[in-house]
């Protein structure tokens, strides 16, 4: 009987166990959890920007109003105007007296006479213009010298000036050179003087190679400007100019072109000129900052860039009086200079500057 009672309840135990797992499981009750906030809400943060950071705005410099000139001069008709005109002078000043003299012609003065201007210097046109007497205009980058006036008053000559513009002096240097991109006025002295040879001697961490200098003759404007603000503001008054034309590796001309070929053709070389060649080769050569100042309008208009120079064309009451055409296109030279300055690569004088030509102008023609 014991037997069948443990057997029965086997069967019971064993009959219930079956039972069971044939039923759907029950969800087990999870053990408490800390709270968490719902799956798509975050903790309270400070908003953030969901744009990609960008880098702010590149800041264009503001341009320089140029003041506009208030004496007006007598209107000029180039049609109605004949007879020869001969101007020669300055290399510097040349690129910006063939804009306005194409502009002379091409208003009306094409085949009235023959305009002729020369490149040959300042030096060289004020000696065509003070002791032979044969130019009507000088164009000169450099103020005239009191020994230039005496010249002038011996053939009856009284030199007037006429400011037209500004140039910043380029030092230009091959693409290749990646060292004298910046040079301060004591290294670019060092650079033409007969005291170094080689870049390293100018900064030892330079190359070791021979400097190949190229500038403009003596008859220059250029190399008179340069001697006074780079050389004599380093060496001294006449140690500056004595320095650089005994410089070695030291090539001089008249033409710019020459310059330009040189600079281009050796690593080694550098050279310097009117802002206006470079504008023209910039594809052939480099150019390098002065004191951290790279020329251009504002630099330049602004007084930061430290070898700009006026520019200036000269002539005579007599002549001008004498030769109607010279005196009218002097006139259309200070009344439309600006309109053509910038494309040739100089830069406006200023209206103060301007407007004492243009008075100049009317004092000689009364």
């Amino acid at each position: 009987m014991r037997r069948f009672k443990s057997t029965f309840v086997f069967v019971i135990v064993l009959f219930s166990l079956v039972l069971a797992a044939c039923q759907p499981a029950a969800t087990p009750t999870a053990a408490p959890q800390a709270t968490q906030p719902p799956a798509d809400t975050q903790p309270t943060q400070p908003p953030v920007d969901t744009q990609p950071t960008q880098p702010p705005a590149a800041t264009e410099p503001t341009p320089i109003t140029v003041e506009q000139p208030k004496i007006q001069l007598p209107e000029v008709d180039p049609g109605t105007i004949s007879g020869d005109i001969y101007a020669a002078g300055s290399s510097t000043v040349f690129p910006l007296a063939e804009k306005v003299a194409e502009l002379f012609k091409a208003d009306g003065f094409e085949g009235q006479g023959n305009l002729k201007i020369d490149s040959i210097g300042s030096g060289a046109g004020f000696e065509r213009f003070c002791v032979t007497g044969e130019t009507d205009i000088a164009n000169a980058s450099r103020p005239i010298r009191d020994t230039e006036i005496e010249a002038c008053a011996a053939v009856n000559r009284t030199p007037i000036e006429f400011r037209v513009g500004t140039d910043a002096l380029a030092v230009v240097i091959n693409p290749q050179n990646d060292w004298a991109t910046n040079l301060t006025i004591e290294e670019l002295a060092k650079v033409f003087s007969s005291k170094v040879t080689r870049w390293n001697e100018v900064n030892p961490a330079w190359p070791n190679e021979l400097i190949k200098r190229y500038s403009p003759g003596t008859d220059s404007g250029t190399f008179d400007y340069f001697v006074e603000a780079v050389m004599d503001e380093i060496y001294g008054e006449d140690a500056g100019k004595e320095s650089i034309l005994k410089a070695a590796n030291t090539q001089f001309s008249e033409d710019d072109n020459v310059l330009i070929q040189g600079v281009s053709g050796d690593q080694f070389a550098i050279g310097y000129f009117g802002f206006a060649y470079y504008e023209e080769n910039k594809s052939r050569v480099g150019i390098a900052s002065v004191e951290g100042v790279t020329p251009d309008f504002n630099t330049v208009e602004g007084g930061e860039y430290p070898l700009a120079r006026p520019l200036f064309i000269y002539s005579d009451a007599g002549v001008m009086q004498a030769k109607p055409q010279v005196a009218a296109f002097v006139n259309f030279f200070l009344m439309n200079v600006n309109e053509v300055i910038e494309e040739v690569g100089y830069f406006p004088a200023s209206a103060a500057a301007l407007d004492g030509a243009r008075q100049a102008w009317l004092d000689a023609m009364e």
